[in-house]
């Protein structure tokens, strides 16, 4: 109610009171209340601002080839930034030297060697922009290496003294960041490490080998003469 209508009101009031004989006595607690609603403007134009949240694109599948190479496709058609690239770590955190050598679209390719047929590696992007955003982002995706294929065969494997092995090429072998993991009948990883290596064969070093049991040995970084991809051979053997 207006001060201008509540002050007729009370005029009113008063005579009527003065007429009856009885005057009316008002006190400022008895006095009607008005309340007012402030609405305070936003900056523009009264819609609330907020943040764009980026979602990250979404990794499809992963497969790795023959050559040496993982093909990855993406759930939609991204934007590459000039910085991508690609970080391959295998289960210890250990990295995987790697290259993207080609990125197209919802398609990239990443060029790598000595990933083990059935070990899990985390493949981490970094440099694309996010679904409907400027922004980059990075995308990380766990998988299970099918193996990198070489012709490399191993022919022989014999023991040597307590804890060496040599294991004998079929034909000439090459080496690149070469590396050895050796499991026991359980599947337990084993302390091991190369010795020794030629383009005829290769002397591995297994801490406290047992008599009787079984070991798994996977070299890895190792092809032939004309491949240019180097892959993985695996041999098993029970010491004697």
């Amino acid at each position: 109610m207006k001060t201008k209508n509540v002050k007729k009101f009370l005029a009113g009031a008063l005579a009527v009171s003065m007429m009856a004989g009885t005057p009316m006595m008002v006190s400022a607690d008895q006095l009607p209340v008005v309340s007012m609603e402030v609405r305070e403007k936003k900056p523009n134009g009264g819609q609330t601002s907020e943040k764009t949240q980026v979602r990250a694109q979404e990794l499809g599948k992963i497969t790795c080839t023959s050559a040496g190479k993982l093909n990855i496709s993406f759930k939609q058609k991204v934007t590459y930034t000039n910085a991508v690239k690609a970080v391959i770590t295998d289960a210890e955190g250990k990295e995987i030297l790697c290259k993207i050598t080609k990125k197209k679209n919802k398609l990239m390719t990443v060029t790598v060697s000595g990933l083990v047929k059935g070990q899990s590696y985390t493949l981490t992007i970094d440099g694309i922009l996010g679904k409907d955003s400027d922004e980059a982002v990075i995308i990380t995706k766990t998988f299970t290496a099918k193996g990198m294929k070489t012709k490399s065969k191993i022919g022989s494997a014999c023991v040597v003294g307590r804890n060496f092995v040599v294991l004998k090429m079929n034909g000439a072998a090459y080496y690149k960041d070469a590396a050895v993991t050796v499991k026991d009948s359980a599947g337990n990883e084993c302390a091991a490490k190369i010795v020794k290596k030629t383009k005829g064969n290769v002397k591995v070093q297994i801490a406290g080998m047992k008599k009787g049991e079984t070991y798994t040995i996977t070299i890895q970084g190792i092809r032939t003469k004309k491949e240019k991809n180097y892959g993985s051979v695996t041999r098993t053997i029970t010491v004697k």
